[in-house]
């Protein structure tokens, strides 16, 4: 029976979790049990004791529903069922990330709570971020078809883009250009969900073009995405309670964001002054971060982020529609890159 209408976001991030949480439990279960416990609090599954938690806040799986979005874009809704290993994979890839990051970037809450590092350790917090990796990799190997040996190997190649993008975040500390970092962007933001298209559309038989397609319109989807939250992570977005992000996190961390770097090379007088603070050494007394926000938004650092997140949502858009992707599929992901970048519907 085909779907007769398009489902709104929150349809399909619930959709998307019914069907790939059982999985997701299933291959953290199956992880050492130390593992397993660190894994499970992080999803929000348990308390760090183990016990059940009820009320946790959802993951939004974005990357997930983008998966099994591009197999209905190959072959319709009949071809979902195909896609769910690949939207567990890039699930389990994903939280690999948010565990290491957790660390790398020594962030102590995540939706509202006390991250897995702070709770268990770093070492166990990378260790369970190591698991999930090799997780992911075996949901994919386990298909044992031609597909998904195409979709295992794009998840490897990810996996490597990833620990790229992350080396290139780590120098963030320091000056770069605009180029630099949106490169950084694609690697770290980009990759990941460029490569859950890929694979949902691979497993549900996509030709090359669809991918190729699918490929460059979540590209530009993600660099929308990470110009967007540069903006949330300096002046705030929601319940810092929630969402674990309080104002002027990024600028107390001296990360050179979009936003700051734009208007460092702004040229104008309020860029030049970050500009100069950007060179200070780390031994240099703390940043007075709301002047410096406020030095930012002046030289236009806040306005050209928030530009280039409109203008490759539009490319994102635009990348749908020339790759020939039929309705419902185009016009749900359309609207699950609206409500990423922008919150709304």
């Amino acid at each position: 029976m085909t779907r007769p209408t398009t489902r709104s976001p929150d349809v399909i991030l619930a959709r998307t979790r019914e069907l790939t949480t059982p999985p997701l439990r299933a291959a953290t279960d199956g992880l050492h049990p130390s593992l397993a416990r660190v894994c499970a609090y992080h999803f929000g599954w348990c308390d760090r004791y183990g016990s059940p938690r009820r009320g946790a806040v959802p993951s939004k799986m974005v990357r997930a529903a983008t998966a099994l979005l591009a197999a209905e874009a190959a072959g319709g809704e009949h071809r979902e069922p195909a896609a769910v290993p690949g939207a567990v994979a890039v699930e389990l890839l994903h939280n690999f990330t948010l565990l290491h990051d957790d660390v790398l970037d020594e962030d102590k809450l995540r939706r509202g709570r006390p991250t897995a590092w702070v709770v268990f350790g770093s070492g166990l917090a990378v260790l369970a971020g190591d698991a999930l990796t090799a997780a992911a990799a075996r949901t994919l190997a386990d298909i044992g078809t031609d597909a998904g040996h195409r979709a295992l190997a794009i998840l490897l190649e990810c996996f490597a883009a990833l620990c790229d993008g992350e080396a290139d975040d780590l120098d963030l500390s320091r000056p770069t250009t605009v180029e630099d970092y949106l490169r950084m962007s694609a690697g770290k933001t980009g990759s990941l969900l460029a490569a859950s298209a890929a694979i949902g559309a691979t497993l549900a038989s996509g030709d090359d073009r669809l991918v190729g397609g699918l490929r460059s319109a979540c590209l530009a989807a993600a660099l929308a995405w990470q110009a967007a939250n540069d903006v949330e992570d300096i002046w705030g977005w929601g319940d810092p309670a929630v969402t674990g992000k309080p104002a002027f996190g990024d600028l107390r961390q001296r990360k050179v964001t979009l936003p700051v770097l734009a208007a460092a090379r702004s040229g104008t007088p309020a860029g030049d002054e970050i500009a100069a603070l950007l060179a200070a050494t780390a031994d240099d007394p703390p940043w007075d971060v709301a002047h410096i926000a406020r030095l930012i938004e002046k030289a236009g650092g806040r306005a050209y982020a928030e530009q280039l997140a409109r203008d490759q949502l539009i490319t994102a858009h635009r990348e749908l529609d020339r790759v020939g992707i039929p309705d419902p599929a185009k016009s749900e992901l359309a609207s699950l890159f609206r409500l990423i970048v922008t919150r709304t519907f």
